[in-house]
């Protein structure tokens, strides 16, 4: 290259290092010197570099074969044009993972925010665990937990963007965008496991999930369980009259205040964050979870009483983007369904099996289990006008099914 190429091409930088070396000089401060003499360091810095690497560049593709046929193998294998001017969607990233024999990872939101859920991770964990295998290693599950992606909604929502690829939430959630998902969390509709795995697992439901992936964009894989939730605090419930009045803290669901109102309580829409306190300094007098939360998340230093109410049954569904799970190949989507399933069954044995040893553990550490006749409760619910309520939202045909199923 001659000098006057080197000029022509590059007149600014010169012009600026000349003008500040003019600069130094004929200045008169100290401070202005050092300042110019570092912009003049920086300016020809600059200017060596952006002569240098064009021939840089050029030697990297010119000399070394390696470099192209690398890119040139990775968008042949992929079936992709340009590497460089790719959208790097689910699809696309798939494809280049693939052409490069990595693992498919896919992160995995777990919503527990330290509810102490254990079912949950012990869901997720075998999911995991079982996707891992079924691929020998190539599909990967991440798990990312404490509500680090967001709130339950947030996943939800996220999945439908395709920002979250899956995750497992509360069947609730799933009402707050498709109100027919209420039918599994009405009072007293399900009242024993094998009911609730028959229904889970029944073609009705499968119907739902079906019509909710295609108009959301989220893909149910299958249900775990959280278990029956129970009244906790300190008030022996032991009938139905012994609710009366009792502020009792529920989530902001209008079926979970409905309920309790049904029931003759005085229900108490909270935070979950908030409840411990809630409890410690008398703010409510009990709330309403599943036995195994309240061993994990140590409940029972604050409460006296566990109460068998069983109220209502807890699904737990495990999801997946519908964009996500599309751009998988057929194996991997066979890999991903069968996986769930799997590790679904388990984890209602899981939780069932466990259940018993649970109240046991909760009775060591001081807390009394009551066993109301829950005979009355359910009347109660049944003359409130609840399942009227909730049929015309749910869709009649779809309730009525369930209903059928649980009888």
């Amino acid at each position: 290259m001659e000098w006057k190429q080197i000029i022509s091409g590059h007149w600014l930088e010169i012009a600026i290092a000349l003008y500040l070396l003019g600069m130094i000089l004929y200045g008169h401060y100290k401070g202005f010197i050092r300042l110019s003499v570092s912009a003049l360091a920086m300016v020809i810095t600059f200017t060596t570099i952006h002569l240098a690497m064009p021939h840089i560049t050029s030697w990297v593709k010119n000399e070394t074969p390696i470099y192209e046929q690398i890119r040139g193998g990775v968008e042949t294998a992929a079936g992709l044009d340009e590497l460089s001017d790719l959208t790097m969607d689910h699809e696309a990233e798939n494809k280049v993972i693939e052409a490069l024999g990595l693992p498919q990872k896919i992160r995995k939101a777990l919503e527990d925010n330290n509810t102490g859920e254990t079912y949950r991770i012990m869901g997720v964990t075998l999911f995991r665990d079982y996707v891992s295998e079924m691929s020998d290693g190539a599909i990967e599950i991440e798990i990312v937990g404490n509500g680090q992606l967001g709130g339950e909604r947030d996943l939800v929502e996220g999945m439908q963007l395709g920002t979250i690829e899956m995750a497992s939430t509360a069947n609730m959630v799933l009402s707050n965008f498709d109100a027919r998902f209420s039918v599994l969390d009405l009072p007293y509709l399900i009242t024993n496991y094998e009911t609730a795995y028959k229904v889970l697992d029944s073609d009705e439901i499968q119907g739902l999930l079906d019509s909710f992936a295609q108009e959301s964009g989220v893909r149910v894989l299958t249900y775990g369980q959280g278990g029956f939730r129970q009244v906790i605090g300190n008030v022996a419930i032991n009938s139905l009259a012994d609710m009366k009045g009792v502020k009792v803290r529920v989530p902001e669901s209008d079926i979970y205040i409905d309920t309790f109102a049904a029931l003759g309580a005085n229900p108490t829409p909270l935070a979950y964050t908030d409840t411990f306190t809630a409890l410690q300094q008398g703010t409510v007098d009990a709330f309403e979870i599943t036995p195994a939360v309240v061993l994990s998340a140590g409940f029972y230093e604050v409460c006296s009483d566990i109460s068998m109410t069983n109220h209502l049954y807890s699904p737990n569904p495990l999801m997946i983007s519908e964009s996500l799970f599309e751009s998988l190949t057929e194996e991997q989507q066979n890999v991903i369904t069968e996986a769930a399933k799997k590790a679904a069954a388990d984890q209602r044995q899981w939780l069932e099996d466990g259940e018993t040893d649970t109240l046991a553990q909760l009775q060591e550490k001081g807390m009394t289990v009551n066993t109301p006749d829950l005979t009355e409760f359910q009347a109660a619910v049944e003359s409130s006008g609840l399942y009227d309520s909730y049929k015309d939202t749910i869709g009649t045909d779809l309730f009525d099914s369930i209903q059928a199923l649980c009888k």
